[in-house]
């Protein structure tokens, strides 16, 4: 007489078995689907920067907190921006001026790079020095 082990039970054990590897195979695919996968540097997306051109009237050069103020040629807007010492300053021909060339009443015209909400001056030309009278006045504080 020969004994039999559990062959009746092994249908309905290999049933189940193939139910939970099914859906343990489509839960795991379906949380590999909605993982993102992470590009290294891409996730840092750095907006380039604009270059850009304002003509005016210097209002005020202040050297002491690097900053140039320029009235727009209407008159209506004020621009302002960070002046370094090392910014090249330059006559419409190309040739390069002192940093006191930025007198009150001068017109010029900023070359400067927007990044963000920052503004980095590439040079100044001089179209024209300040008037006489315009050189006297003083921005009152």
């Amino acid at each position: 007489m020969k004994t039999q082990i559990g062959l009746r039970g092994a249908p309905r054990f290999t049933g189940v078995l193939v139910v939970a590897l099914a859906l343990g195979g489509s839960l795991v695919s379906a949380r590999a689907q909605q993982e993102k996968h992470k590009v290294p540097g891409l996730d840092k997306v750095v907006s380039a920067s604009s270059h850009q051109q304002c003509t005016g009237k210097i209002q005020f050069a202040d050297f002491k907190r690097e900053l140039l103020s320029v009235n727009a040629p209407s008159g209506s807007e004020t621009e302002f921006f960070p002046l370094k010492k090392t910014v090249h300053v330059a006559d419409p021909n190309g040739v390069k001026l002192t940093l006191a060339a930025l007198a009150p009443g001068a017109d010029i015209v900023v070359n400067y790079d927007v990044k963000g909400d920052r503004r980095t001056i590439k040079d100044i030309v001089v179209l024209a020095p300040p008037a006489k009278d315009e050189k006297k006045k003083a921005p009152s504080s």
